[in-house]
């Protein structure tokens, strides 16, 4: 069974005194979300460029405009997810309390 005291210290923030397994879980998480963030902008510009080009072919553009909406809901579920852990992150430290 969990110790209340180990759940305490892997939800805890990342600071000095924290264990190198938890850093490391925790910069990977970090480092996730930011290649996620570059990747929706490389696309995000990926799509302009095509719709920019496409130059009244439906085709392209209609591909562009799956781009942009693909980026859309990649950046909605990237920030969601966070946005869950977090709060659940919260809310289990808060109930344990």
């Amino acid at each position: 069974m969990i110790d209340t005291k180990q759940l305490q210290n892997l939800l805890a923030p990342v600071t000095e005194n924290t264990p190198p397994l938890e850093k490391l879980i925790a910069n990977a998480a970090n480092v996730y979300i930011m290649i996620a963030g570059m990747l929706a902008f490389l696309y995000l510009v990926y799509s302009g460029i095509l719709y920019i080009t496409s130059a009244g072919d439906a085709e392209k553009a209609k591909r562009a405009q799956t781009g942009f909406i693909n980026v859309i809901i990649g950046i909605i579920v990237v920030s969601l997810s966070y946005v869950i852990v977090r709060t659940v992150g919260t809310s289990v430290v808060e109930f344990i309390k």
